[in-house]
């Protein structure tokens, strides 16, 4: 199953937003309300929350029933993820948030035939707001609309984002295995020998920070207003360049491939803190996008019948994959990997080819060299 999210700009009349504003605050209410007697509950649970809100809130505030049920699971889901992550012993606080996106569902939002017009629930009459179907969108435009969220965007501006799901048969696999290690110093490296750099990007990247540095130090209203101009930039920028790589990865891929990635998963927690890690090296592993590209790939991978695995990223830098040894001092540098056996290859691509190597035993594949690279 694919799944796409794609932003629509809403073009409204003053009192369509208005009514809109006003739906979106009182759902903002009953949200913060429900969180807070979510908090209070040893064990949320969406039933009993609804006991001791609805009624309450539905006199306090007026709000439709469909929104105060979205509302009340919404804030249950908020707490439980704050839990879990309470429980692994990172860093939580209790939320409260201003104003909230609206989930929409088949209740709240509704199209037209022609798909040309967003039929959405409010406190008052149902509005309906023209889609403006911009070239990104149509790319989607004959999938079907799972469900949607209004509410505003990073830049203050009424937006409405609509998720599209569809059906894609996933091949047969062919037995092509290429494992990718992703990296600072390279986007990321492939098993079958192939380096993808930013190039001249980095450079571009490298000026952006400068200049957001500098910004920051002078501290004025001008250069807090050009560093909020600047931060949805840089993101744009940064999210371009990882596109670009990953079209580059999948124009030598076929329908059954097997790409094999490290699961980074609290990487910075692990390598970040202090102590572990360099100051300088600190700040790349935070601007460190390995998390976004992953969802790149998997992205393209679910569109071209392309299978992702994830593998334990463990010694994956320091293991020989001809003799299977492992030992750190192997790893005399950052960019060198050189082992008693006689290897000796690039750092990146030896830990590639270990990643590949390591889900090829775990899943019963010949490891050969057609499969992992070695040649």
């Amino acid at each position: 199953m694919a799944q796409k999210t794609v932003v629509f700009p809403l073009n409204l009349n003053e009192q369509q937003k208005e009514i809109l504003i006003q739906t979106i605050k009182l759902f903002s209410q009953a949200y913060n309300a429900c969180l807070d007697y979510a908090w209070s509950m040893d064990h949320p649970v969406k039933k009993e929350l609804h006991e001791k809100t609805y009624y309450f809130l539905k006199e306090l505030l007026g709000l439709k029933s469909q929104y105060l049920c979205v509302a009340r699971d919404t804030a249950c889901e908020t707490v439980l993820s704050v839990r879990a992550r309470l429980r692994k012993g990172k860093k939580a606080s209790k939320p409260q948030s201003g104003l909230v996106p609206i989930r929409l569902d088949k209740n709240t939002l509704s199209f037209d035939k022609t798909r040309e017009t967003a039929s959405i629930t409010t406190q008052g009459k149902r509005i309906k707001v023209p889609l403006l179907w911009h070239k990104h969108a149509k790319r989607f435009e004959q999938w079907h609309c799972q469900s949607g969220r209004i509410g505003f965007d990073s830049r203050g501006r009424l937006v409405l984002w609509l998720t599209f799901v569809k059906e894609v048969e996933k091949p047969e696999r062919t037995g092509r295995v290429i494992g990718i290690d992703r990296g600072i110093k390279h986007a990321f490296v492939t098993s079958d020998n192939k380096f993808y750099e930013e190039g001249e990007s980095k450079n571009k990247e490298r000026l952006y920070y400068l200049l957001i540095s500098r910004l920051q130090s002078a501290g004025t209203k001008s250069a807090k207003r050009h560093l909020k101009w600047l931060s949805g930039r840089v993101r744009r920028f940064k999210v371009n360049c990882d596109h670009r790589l990953v079209k580059m990865l999948f124009a030598t891929l076929n329908p059954g491939d097997t790409l094999v990635l490290e699961k980074l998963t609290g990487i910075r927690d692990s390598c970040g803190t202090k102590g572990k890690a360099r100051k300088k090296h600190r700040k790349y592993l935070n601007r460190w996008s390995f998390k976004r590209l992953a969802d790149i790939i998997t992205s393209f991978a679910e569109l071209l019948g392309v299978y992702v695995e994830y593998v334990d990223p463990q010694y994956t830098s320091q293991q020989c994959p001809q003799c299977g040894i492992v030992k750190k001092s192997n790893r005399k540098n950052q960019s060198t990997y050189r082992c008693s056996c006689g290897l000796e290859l690039n750092a990146d691509l030896n830990a590639a080819r270990n990643i590949s190597r390591r889900w090829c035993m775990a899943n019963g594949y010949a490891s050969g060299h057609q499969s992992i690279g070695l040649l």
